[in-house]
């Protein structure tokens, strides 16, 4: 066979570069849903080995039935804390709309507050003041009610193509595993070492997130259970969700409650609050999430604490997952560097031979 002239080489790689160009602004849109498709997949891949078998090796039904067991796992929840979450905001429209209406907490923090203030200014009436910021609140959310939906709709369309995306990565993923291993340039066996480091880091990264927050979740809702805020698994609940928040956190539920109780006159139960979320709540985030990390993906946790960091600065909220990702790919290259540019393998058998 003849070998290709130059030009033709330019030429096919200028189309070869432009068409690769348009594809990826062609596909850019949906980066984020398809990278969260391979983490889901990653995560659930023991048991869609498990559903392989049942199902006698086809992949067709097994990536079927997967995908809907994601489904269930993440809509149940989710519809879960929408109802509990309704019954609640219902409740405080109720207790605003008729005065007190059993909103105890509120109108103690309120009374209290405002007695202080009136020593000041005599004429200052918090509590109508608070109330009525709450129905305008209360209102401007009915009133956005079409926003809300929409943006609904938006996160369910996103959802839909993340499952379809799983769908095929379960179906055709050892095709696709193949293909990347036939055409990258490096031996078969170091696209297999890097593949299954990526692999450990986002199963890593994600069973660091979720059981950190659970817990989290968990011990926020029994903080407020004994120091007397309503509805503690409702919040622990919330807290478990806010504790997936990058930055946000369990702050934005504890810090509030904190206010309202020490506002009320409940110093002790107010500082408690605190200490718990500090102590308790606060400190498992630093002690569990980089144990579960580092664990699977051997890397320093400070240095994993890091990578979440930059990821959320380069690639926004997704950024949790791909920075540590990132840094595992690049680790993964560290492990077969000596053995591609030195010419020797790494010992303790990192490297596959």
């Amino acid at each position: 066979m003849m070998k290709p002239h130059i030009s033709e080489l330019i030429f096919f790689w200028v189309l070869f570069g432009s068409f690769g160009l348009l594809t990826f602004m062609v596909m850019s849109p949906y980066i984020a849903p398809i990278f969260l498709a391979g983490v889901f997949t990653i995560l659930f891949s023991p048991f869609h080995a498990h559903v392989k078998k049942w199902v006698g090796g086809n992949d067709t039904l097994a990536a079927l039935a997967t995908v809907l067991l994601v489904l269930c796992l993440i809509l149940v929840p989710l519809i879960l804390l929408g109802v509990l979450m309704s019954q609640e905001v219902l409740s405080i429209y109720n207790a605003v709309s008729h005065g007190n209406g059993g909103f105890v907490l509120l109108d103690n923090a309120t009374k209290t507050l405002e007695h202080y203030i009136q020593n000041v200014v005599p004429s200052f009436e918090l509590k109508e003041s608070v109330y009525s910021y709450i129905e305008v609140v209360l209102r401007w959310v009915g009133g956005n009610l079409n926003a809300f939906l929409t943006s609904v709709l938006s996160i369910a369309a996103e959802l839909l193509l993340v499952l379809i995306a799983m769908f095929f990565f379960y179906r055709d993923g050892e095709k696709l595993h193949n293909f990347i291993v036939k055409w990258s340039p490096l031996s078969d066996s170091y696209d297999e070492n890097i593949i299954a480091k990526i692999e450990l880091a986002v199963s890593s990264v994600i069973k660091g997130s979720l059981a950190t927050a659970i817990l989290q979740g968990a011990l926020l809702g029994l903080g407020f259970g004994l120091f007397g805020i309503p509805n503690p698994v409702l919040w622990g609940v919330v807290g478990t969700v806010t504790a997936l928040i990058p930055v946000v956190g369990t702050g934005i539920v504890i810090l509030p409650a904190v206010a309202f109780l020490l506002i009320g006159g409940h110093f002790i139960s107010g500082a408690g609050l605190l200490l718990w979320g500090i102590f308790l709540v606060g400190l498992i985030d630093n002690i569990t999430r980089p144990m579960f990390m580092g664990r699977g993906m051997n890397i320093h946790p400070f240095l994993i604490f890091l990578s979440v960091l930059g990821g959320l600065v380069y690639f926004g909220p997704i950024g949790f997952l791909a920075g540590p990702i990132v840094l595992a790919f690049f680790f993964a290259l560290l492990d077969i560097y000596p053995s591609i540019v030195k010419g020797y393998a790494i010992k303790d058998g990192d490297t596959p031979k």
